[in-house]
Order: structure tokens, then C-alpha cells, then sequence
């Protein structure tokens, strides 16, 4: 080996048993965890496995397996679900792999303009899509085995080009088939053609992933031990275990990967192929002439005398045969290698597959990544479980040892050998050496660092940023080298943020991530303008450093243009005024030309402008190894049951009654049954919904009971789907598939819409040639919230002389105001001047179109302020159902408004859009910008996600204010309350059933009339742009105590325990038919959607105290709500007792 023929490996990704990192499977090695578990029986069971057969001797469970295999990144890759599921999983998990293998290399995953990315892997046969096929072949024939979608998803010939094709890698990518060593030729491979110069960067690995594992019944003789257990070298070893892997690693040519100050982890020096040829007992059996032969040309090409070995990584296959043959193949080639001898028992020997099982085309990329550790670091890792050696005087004869625990070498020439062995002959070996000193130096320090992290949601930038404040705690890198490898080595998404702090600051900054130490913004594509207005030869170092980051194509002004498109972003080298979209860097400040050149490309990039990190480099700066993407996986698996269904193997049961002809037989045509029962009809299907099917809440209620008492289930309903409800989503709650995890916060329909939506571009702002109008428009004017935002509209002076356009669902505009009249009757308002309000009629779905065609272009003329108050409000829906009339239609109005210049916008939210953020001690913090909680429901995300958009659309200036109500009370002075609101309704049967939850939680909670003046008012001080509001008091009462209060007021109940509450309330609900206590009886107090913490709610308490207003609710206020209830029809039976009784 020379200069010119050493490979670095820069990088590693990985997936193996118990360790989803390099990281944590280094760990692993260095402690001698073994990672074959038993097999649940469960997954034996559903792969056809009886219990009987399971225990039945000598059938065998153990088995090393990746963790959540069937998890996998489908949309960040841009799978849709029904592809992704078509893909074998090990294929899948290749892909993730490689990306996370370029990103601790710190290389960019996306070479299209880029160096040169070769791909070679080796893969193990398909398990998981010969079981499609399998199933497909029952009902299509052999037709299905045909199926080029299946091929294509778990053909061996098509991972190495999916990885290139997903990645935008143009360099050699294919496949390299050997068995056992693929993996480690694919190695090979990889270095002759860095070596040839076809590629400058080379990804080469493999996977081994039997998914599902089902074990196997021990055969004498056979590969596979009698016990699970991989013993090699071992007298006791009868085989070897069965194992699972995916591993790559990142190779450059050793002088590139120095010169770019790559984080080289160990150096291949050579490395040899070949077949044992048929000098041998069979096909399948190996040859220790052939694997000397290999073992002593990767030596030679190394140019490594056997006396620099101190560690050899065997294949190491623990069967009687396999070992004396390798042993004695590896003796051979060290002997036949020449130069100096080794000595006796100077080189350690151990094998992977002791730890994790044989990975099959995986094995050999295993042993490749241990030897990377032991090289790099020195550990001579222990080889578990060896206890005496199956050859003790050809070992002891031998150069090799078997180290029992961790030993440290430190000598600095330490050489590493690895063997791969493929059943059929094909034998691999690679020599490695510890990295060298890096020749680059580390960037210098600085006073102040600024970090550049991008992602696709704010949720995953959110982790990024964890993960990389924990890197930083770990004080492993320079806080400059951290910058640089983040600037260089990172694919830009559209979620940006930059943190700038001084070095020891930077995880604070990150975990914490608001203004000013750490700016986010949802960037979209801007083109870069440069004005440069001063003169001099400062100004033209900058503008020559700016263009050379920014591109030629940049456009340039000696002037600040007085007016540029919504996507341009200006740079201003010289005197100008700053704002949003323009970033001023003063041509005669005493600051250092570099930091003012960086500072200004940083705010570029964080606001969408591509920038060329490569025109910054200085020759200085090295790429770390950092956290990879956090990447949000879902499940993704095509294996029904039905795949698994193998005759004679399901468990036995009682005979049931037999089901009738179509219907689905087990749990589903069980409910289905049920269903028909409760509707009264029949042909009910697994995918008709409960709502339009003509549910109530007292059959919902009656279905929940016999669930209840049928399974054992107590099923909320509302949780599973509410109106959208079915059977399918019935059984799967029921069987608990259904449970949510803080990491899977929505399904998967609601999480691939969310993300759409968050990726929605709203277009840009225009300028208006003339003054916006004075006028107002209104969404949601019938409802609750915005009757009363109608009545202060009216009222308040400052909209004196403006008219209030509302939008109304109506047939036409007498029809719209008859609705106006109505609600402001049922809540005690007065009649809306007819001369000031205007009715537009249709549906808020459709809002685009309709501002557009009203009055030829009347409201685009005379609205200057939106209030959107408009929504769908039903807190047990799923975002799927709410999305139109919440998301999109904000999405839509803000393109109107934006079409037509109009920049002020008040925005109805709610506390369910907020999230507890890092470091607010469990307070929702009053600031606009909200982590998405991993409960919220349907309602609360749609908001949040308009919330998103709210911000993008201010980022050009729009001037937005958002007010999120909590609960909300009645009236101060009538008691008008909302008779739909839950807080009102549970309140009244507990009032009805003379009992209350025992449940202590907060009530955050103002009048409505207090929240709809503070909306108008505010919304038009100049100093509410840019802010959110909590609408609720800071002296938040409780439930309990809220109870309290109204029985000292003559309303008492008794506390109860949350579950004996609901029956109560449902068996009342049953002997009653009431519809207010059947929809309560299938409620959690949860259902609420209101925030268990405590509500920060500081910014509209000076208003309220200049106006000597109270927020807060209380006993009377609380009956004078109720006897507003008790004047209407549902509420009649249940209160008028209650209030009558109460004092007055």
C-alpha cells in the first residue's frame, strides 16, 4: 500500500441486533453482549409456529433480529405507504442506512451536483416478499410470481440501484451476489473503482434480514446450532446462530478524504477475492487452500507483514467443520504471506457472529464495522462464551489467540485482518489500519458560533436539535468544526434554523431553541438580490465573496430597489433600513470581513437562498461525525394475517355459530353483527361509517356498553373516530392496535396530510397601487365566538364607520341574514345593524372563490382587516375530516389576501394548538411559536398547522395577530353560553346526576364577552402584530373547585371516581334517552381537549387591568350560565330543577 492506494472509511451506517448505531454496537462488542434472544411466541404464532411445535425438542426460537424492522422513513424518501410496503424491509432499511452513513461522513446524500457516489451491496434472499408472492400466488395462480412490483421490491439485483436512484447518486451502483461475503466483496469492488477513479465517494455493504423470524428444528450436522448460540472456536459450538443485519460503510481515496478534513474511522490498505475452486469435499463446503490463497494476496496488496496483525476478524461459522477449515486457512495465508512472521499468540481472533448471529449477506460488512472499532480505537474486543478451544494445540501452535475480555492494544501500527467466507466458495478478505493524523486543520476558534440545521418538519428539526445539543455536551468536537461539517455536510430541507451563541452556550440554544440565540423559519425558495450602495475596497471584498457563495446569476444594484418581488431576499452592502427580507451588512464596520460575509450568508440560507458553503471554504475546518436525521418512521408492512395462514396451525376454539354469506368471520363480522343489531338494518360493511349510518350518542353510548361487556374493552368512541367510526376501526381499537405513542402522535393518513400541508407554498405578497379599505371581513359569524365578535365589530369605536362583511352559509343573502338575526338572538345579542353588515353567502371551504366573485372585486376594493374566526369545531373528529374547512380554507384566504395586497389578519386559534416546549416547566409559554403536542386531536393540529402558515405568511409582511381562547365561559352580564360545548354539558349532568369527576384538573377559561372585545380591540393596536395571545386568566380555577363553589351556591354533588361517573352518567342516559348525558357518558374528562398545565397568559392582563376587567369563572358566574341553559330545549329536563334551587 501507498498514499495512492489507500481507501479511508469515513463513515458508518448500520441496523443490528440490539443497536440501531455504530455507536451503540460498538458498545455492545466492547462489553460481550450477546444479542440472541427467544423469539416472542406471539410472532411464532401469527408465522404458522403452534405452541406445540415451538416447544416440541430441538426446535429452536433464538435468534439476533433488527428492531422494528417493518418501521421505515417511506415519506421522507418520497414512498407512498402502498409502495413502501412492497419493498423487503431489509431493502428499506439499506437505504436509511446509506443516508445516515453519508451524514456521519459529512457528505451531502444528494450528488447531483456533487462527487461521484458508486453503490455496491450484496442482499440475502427475500423472506418477507416470497411470503407475498405466496400469498398472491393463492388467488392469482402462478401469475403472481410474474409480478414486477414484487420483484422489483425484493429483488436482490435492485437494492444497490434504489439507493442510487433515491439519493441522485450518479456513480457505478450494483450488485454484488456471494452469499455469506457479499458484503465484503462488495467492499472490494468498491475500492478498485475509487482506486480507477469511477467514483469519488463509494457506499458498499449489505443486508441480511430474515423478516419475519420463525427458528428453525436443529438437524445434526446441519449450519444452524443446537441451541440458537454461535460458539466458534468453541469444542461446544454446534453451529451457528441465526442472525440479522444491515450495515454500509463510506470509503474515499485515503489523500482526498485528508485534504477535506474527513473523519477518517480506520484505512483499508488492501484487500483480496476469490473461490475456493473445486478442490474441495462439495459445492457447499470451504477450502483452506482457497481462503490461504486470499488471506495471503490481501496481505500482499496491503504490503502488511503477518507480524503487524494484532486482531483477525474470522467469518467464524462455529460449525465443527467451518472452523478447523478457517483456522487452519487463516494460519496458511499469514505463512504464505511473507515478509516478517508472526509469532506465536500475538493476534487476537474473534468472530461477530458470537455477538449477533449470522446476518448472511450482511455477515461480512458485521465483521468489517467491528474491525473498523478495533482498529481505530485499539479495543481488543472479548469474544463471548469461548471457554475451550476446539483445535487447542493448532491454536496454541497458531499466531492466534481468543480473548476472553476487553484488552487495549496501543501499539500505533496495529493492523486488522478480516475474513468472509461465502457458502459456495467465494472468499473475501480486507486489511485495515488505524486512521492516520488528519492534515487539515480544525476551524478556528471563535467568540461566537453559529450552527445551521435544517429539516422537513418542525418536529424532526425540533429533534435534530436535541440530538446535536447532546453531541455538544459530549464535548467530542470543536464547536467551529461542528459548524463547518453542519454548513458542508447536510442536505437542505425546508425547515430552517440558525442558533448563534458562544460555544459553551450552543446546547442551551439548541434545546431551547426562540430568539435571538435561535431563529426558525419555513423557507421557500428565494432568489438572492445584491445592493451594494457603498464604495470602496472593503465593499468589493464583500461583494466578491458574497457573489461567489450566491452565484453569478445574482442580480445587482448600486441602489436599494425601491420594490422587488415576494421571493427575492435583498443583501445591502452599505447605509439602508432593515427588515424582514433584507439583510444589511455596513460597509465600513470594524468587524471581521469573514464574520459579516458568514453572518449575512447564514440569514440567506435560513430564509431560502441556496448558497455555495464550498465558496467559504478557507482551508480550514474538518467534518465531524454528528447526529443523523431523525427520522420519523411509520409501519409499513403488506403481511396481513392472511399471509400466515397456514392450515393446521391457528389455535383451536370453540365452534361459533356460523356467519352469513359476505360477512367477515372473527372480531369484525362479531361487530358487524352488533351494528346491524343497534341500526336496525342490515348490509352493514367493515368501512361504513358510523355517522352516516345515522348514529346518535345513545346508540353510540349502547354499542360502548356491549363492547364493554362483550371484550373487556372499554372503548371511547370519539377516540376512535367519532362520526367516522367503523367496524375495521372498532375491532382495531379493540385488539389495541390501534394505542398511541409519543412518537406516532396521529395515524398515518393524518401524519402524511399534516406534512403536506406544512409543505404548502402560499404565493407572494402583492403590493397594493392603492390603500387598502377600512373595511372588515368576518368568517364564522353564526357560531358562538364570532356572534359576539360581530356585536364588538359593531360597537367598537375604532371600526366607527367601516362595514363588516361576514361570510355565511345561507342559499342567499335574506336567507344569511335571517341565520345573523337568529344567533344573535339565542345568545341575548342585539340585532346586527343592517346597514353596516353585509351577508356573503357560501361555504367557508370554498373562501378563495367566493371573496374573489362577490361584488366584481368589492371586498379586494374595501377589506383592509380579516378576522377568521371560521371553523369546523369538533374536538373528536381527526385532522382528515377537519383539514378542508380548518387548514385549507386559512391556506386559501391567505392566498386571496396575498393576491390582493391586504396584510392584516386576526386569527381565531386555540390552546389546544399549543405544546408543553422544552424548558417551559410544564407551562404552555404565550409566544407564537408551539411545539405540536404528541395528544393533540384533529382540531387542535388544524389549527396548529394554520398556525404554520400564519407564520410563513408574515415572513414578508403580513402583519398577523393570533388569539387562542382556552374555555369559555358565558356571558358576564346574560350568561349566553354555548349549548355545544362540552364544558357546558359535562357541567350540566353533573349537576343532573347530582355527581362530579373526581378529577382535579385546571379550567383555563374567560367570557366570552371578554374574549371576543379583546380580540377586536387588540387586534387593532399596532403593538398585537406579530403576537399570540392567550385568552384566559392566569388565576386558573379547577374542576373540583369549581364544584365546590356551586355547592355552597345550593347545587351540590358528591366526587367520584372518573370511570364510576361514566357509569352513572350512561345508565341515567339509558333509563332517560337524554342526548346531553348519552353524549357525556362516552367522555374522559380529557375529551375537553383543554391543556392539563398550567397556561401562561400574561400579554392581554395590562388591558385587562386598565379596564377593570375579571376573566375569571366562578360559582355565580357559572349559574348564570347555567340558567341562560336552562332556557334551552335540550337542557330544559336536566337543569330547571338544578337552578331553580341554587341561590339566586
Amino acid at each position: 500500500m501507498n498514499s495512492e492506494t489507500a481507501v479511508a472509511v469515513v463513515g458508518v451506517g448500520c441496523r443490528f441486533p440490539e443497536a440501531a448505531t455504530p455507536e451503540e454496537f460498538w458498545s455492545n462488542l466492547d462489553k460481550g453482549v450477546v444479542s440472541l434472544r427467544d423469539i416472542p411466541a406471539e410472532d411464532l404464532r401469527r408465522c404458522g409456529v403452534s405452541a406445540e411445535t415451538a416447544a416440541a425438542p430441538g426446535f429452536v426460537t433464538r435468534a439476533g433480529w433488527v428492531g422494528d424492522p417493518e418501521l421505515f422513513a417511506a415519506e421522507f424518501f418520497g414512498y407512498p405507504p402502498v409502495e413502501a410496503e412492497l419493498i423487503d424491509p431489509q431493502q428499506r432499511l439499506f437505504l436509511e442506512a446509506c443516508w445516515e452513513g453519508l451524514e456521519r461522513a459529512g457528505h451531502l446524500p444528494n450528488g447531483a451536483n456533487g462527487p461521484q457516489v458508486g453503490v455496491f451491496a450484496g442482499a440475502s434472499n427475500s423472506t418477507y416478499n416470497t411470503l407475498l408472492q405466496y400469498a398472491r400466488a393463492r388467488t392469482e395462480g402462478p401469475a403472481a410470481f410474474d409480478d414486477l412490483t414484487l420483484q422489483l421490491g425484493g429483488g436482490v439485483d435492485f437494492m444497490a440501484p434504489r439507493v442510487s436512484y433515491k439519493l441522485g447518486l450518479r456513480g457505478p451502483s450494483m450488485a454484488v451476489q456471494t452469499a455469506c461475503s457479499s458484503s465484503l466483496t462488495a467492499v472490494h469492488y468498491a475500492v478498485l473503482s475509487l482506486l480507477s477513479e469511477e467514483c469519488d465517494i463509494a457506499l458498499a455493504g449489505g443486508s441480511g434480514l430474515s423478516y419475519p423470524s420463525v427458528g428453525y428444528q436443529y438437524q445434526p450436522g446441519g449450519v444452524l446450532s443446537e441451541d440458537g448460540y454461535c460458539r466458534a472456536f468453541d469444542i461446544r459450538s454446534t453451529g451457528t446462530g441465526a442472525g440479522s443485519g444491515i450495515g454500509v460503510v463510506v470509503l474515499r481515496r485515503l489523500a482526498d478524504a485528508l485534504a477535506d478534513g474527513d473523519p477518517v474511522l480506520a484505512v483499508i490498505r488492501g484487500s483480496a477475492v476469490g473461490n475456493d475452486g473445486a478442490h474441495r469435499p462439495g459445492f457447499t463446503a470451504p477450502s483452506p487452500d482457497g481462503l490461504a490463497s486470499v488471506v495471503a494476496a490481501a496481505l500482499a496488496v496491503a504490503g502488511t507483514d503477518p507480524a503487524d496483525l494484532r486482531y483477525a476478524e474470522a467469518h467464524g461459522s462455529g460449525t465443527p467443520l467451518g472452523d478447523q477449515v478457517e483456522l487452519r486457512g487463516l494460519i496458511d495465508g499469514l505463512r504464505a504471506a511473507g515478509g516478517r512472521p508472526a509469532e506465536r499468540g500475538q493476534c487476537a481472533l474473534g468472530t461477530v457472529k458470537a455477538n449477533i448471529g449470522h446476518a448472511g449477506s450482511a455477515a461480512g460488512i458485521a465483521g468489517l464495522i467491528k474491525a473498523i472499532h478495533v482498529a481505530r480505537t485499539g479495543h481488543l474486543v472479548p469474544h463471548p462464551m469461548f471457554e475451550h478451544a476446539r483445535d487447542p494445540g493448532v491454536l496454541a501452535d497458531s499466531p492466534f489467540y481468543v480473548p476472553t475480555d476487553l484488552e487495549h492494544c496501543t501499539d500505533p501500527g496495529r493492523q486488522v485482518l478480516v475474513n468472509s467466507m461465502g457458502l459456495g466458495g467465494a472468499n473475501a478478505s480486507v486489511v485495515l489500519a488505524p486512521p492516520p493524523e488528519p492534515v487539515r486543520p480544525s476551524a478556528p476558534a471563535r467568540p461566537v458560533v453559529r450552527l445551521q440545521l435544517s429539516a422537513r418538519t418542525r418536529t424532526e428539526l425540533d429533534a435534530l436539535s436535541r440530538l446535536l445539543a447532546d453531541e455538544i455536551d459530549q464535548d467530542r468536537a470543536p464547536a467551529g468544526d461542528i459548524a463547518h461539517t453542519l454548513r458542508v455536510g447536510r442536505q437542505d430541507f425546508t425547515e430552517r434554523r440558525v442558533v448563534t451563541a458562544p460555544a459553551d452556550r450552543l446546547a442551551a440554544a439548541l434545546r431551547l431553541p426562540r430568539p435571538p440565540a435561535a431563529r426558525t423559519v419555513r423557507a421557500g425558495t428565494r432568489r438572492p438580490v445584491l445592493a451594494v450602495t457603498a464604495a470602496g475596497e472593503r465593499a468589493e471584498e464583500i461583494r466578491t465573496a458574497l457573489l461567489a457563495a450566491l452565484g453569478r446569476r445574482t442580480e445587482q444594484h448600486d441602489t436599494v430597489p425601491a420594490a422587488l418581488p415576494a421571493d427575492a431576499y435583498l443583501i445591502v452592502v452599505g447605509e439602508a433600513e432593515g427588515r424582514p427580507g433584507r439583510y444589511v451588512i455596513p460597509a465600513e464596520d470594524g468587524a471581521d470581513l469573514a464574520e459579516l460575509i458568514a453572518a449575512a450568508l447564514a440569514d440567506a440560507w435560513l430564509h431560502g437562498v441556496p448558497v455555495d458553503a464550498r465558496a467559504m471554504d478557507d482551508g480550514t475546518g474538518r467534518r465531524v461525525t454528528l447526529p443523523t436525521y431523525p427520522f420519523t418512521r411509520r409501519r409499513c408492512s403488506a403481511l396481513d394475517d392472511s399471509v400466515f395462514d397456514v392450515p393446521g396451525t391457528a389455535p383451536q376454539e370453540p365452534a361459533r355459530p356460523s356467519t352469513p354469506a359476505g360477512r367477515p368471520a372473527g372480531l369484525e363480522g362479531e361487530l358487524i353483527a352488533l351494528w346491524e343489531e343497534l341500526f336496525g338494518t342490515g348490509g352493514i360493511g367493515l368501512h361504513d361509517t358510523f355517522g352516516a349510518l345515522g348514529g346518535t350518542s345513545l346508540l353510540g353510548l349502547r354499542m360502548t356498553l356491549e363492547v364493554q361487556e362483550r371484550y373487556g374493552t372499554l372503548l371511547n368512541l370519539h377516540r376512535t373516530g367519532g362520526s367516522q367510526a367503523t367496524v375495521a376501526r372498532v375491532a382495531e381499537a379493540i385488539r389495541g392496535a390501534s394505542a398511541r405513542t409519543d412518537s406516532e402522535p396521529t395515524g398515518t393518513a393524518d401524519a402524511a396530510l399534516i406534512d403536506a400541508d406544512l409543505a404548502l407554498e402560499l404565493p407572494p405578497l402583492a403590493r397594493r397601487e392603492t390603500p387598502p379599505g377600512t373595511d372588515v371581513l368576518l368568517t364564522g359569524a353564526t357560531g358562538f365566538v364570532g356572534a359576539f365578535l360581530l356585536h364588538e365589530l359593531l360597537q367598537d369605536p375604532g371600526y366607527r364607520d367601516s362595514r363588516v362583511y361576514c361570510l355565511v352559509r345561507a342559499d342567499d343573502e335574506a336567507h344569511g341574514r335571517r341565520r345573523l338575526r337568529e344567533t344573535a338572538e339565542r345568545f341575548r345579542l342585539p340585532e346586527p345593524d343592517p346597514d353596516r353588515v353585509r351577508v356573503v353567502t357560501g361555504d367557508l371551504r370554498d373562501i378563495a372563490e367566493i371573496c374573489e366573485s362577490y361584488g366584481d372585486g368589492e371586498l379586494a376594493r374595501r377589506i383592509g382587516h380579516v378576522v377568521h374566526c371560521g371553523a369546523h369545531v369538533v374536538f373528536t373528529e381527526p385532522y382528515e375530516v377537519l383539514r378542508p374547512a380548518n387548514t385549507l380554507a386559512t391556506y386559501h384566504l391567505l392566498g386571496w389576501m396575498r393576491r390582493h395586497g391586504i396584510a392584516d389578519i386576526s386569527y381565531i386559534s386555540t390552546l389546544a394548538a399549543c405544546g408543553q416546549a422544552l424548558g417551559s416547566e410544564g407551562r404552555l409559554l404565550e409566544r407564537r411559536e408551539q411545539p405540536l403536542d404528541p395528544d393533540a386531536g384533529g382540531y387542535g393540529i388544524s389549527k396548529w398547522v394554520s398556525e404554520r402558515l400564519l407564520d410563513q405568511a408574515e415572513r414578508d409582511g403580513m402583519r398577523v395577530r393570533v388569539f387562542r381562547p382556552g374555555l369559555i365561559g358565558g356571558d358576564t352580564a346574560t350568561g349566553a353560553c354555548n349549548d355545544l360545548d362540552l364544558l357546558w354539558r359535562l357541567i350540566a349532568a353533573c349537576l343532573a346526576i347530582g355527581a362530579h369527576p373526581a378529577d382535579d384538573m385546571p379550567l383555563p377559561v374567560a367570557p366570552i364577552d371578554l374574549v371576543a372585545r379583546a380580540v377586536v380591540r387588540l387586534g387593532r393596536e399596532p403593538g398585537s402584530v406579530g403576537r399570540a395571545y392567550h385568552l384566559v386568566g392566569e388565576d386558573t380555577t379547577t374542576f373540583a373547585a369549581l364544584f365546590a363553589e356551586l355547592a355552597a351556591l345550593g347545587a351540590p354533588t358528591r366526587g367520584v371516581p372518573v370511570a364510576e361517573w361514566a357509569r352513572l352518567a350512561g345508565r341515567r342516559a339509558l333509563e332517560t334517552g337524554d342526548p346531553v348525558l348519552s353524549t357525556m357518558a362516552l367522555y374522559e374528562t380529557h375529551d375537553l381537549d383543554t391543556p392539563r398545565v398550567d397556561v401562561e397568559s400574561r400579554l392581554w392582563r395590562p388591558w385587562l387591568d386598565d379596564h377593570g376587567l375579571d376573566p375569571r369563572l366562578d360559582g355565580e358566574r357559572t349559574l348564570r350560565a347555567l340558567r341562560h341553559l336552562a332556557g334551552r330545549p335540550a337542557f330544559a329536563g336536566l337543569l330547571t330543577d338544578v337552578t331553580e334551587g341554587a341561590a339566586q
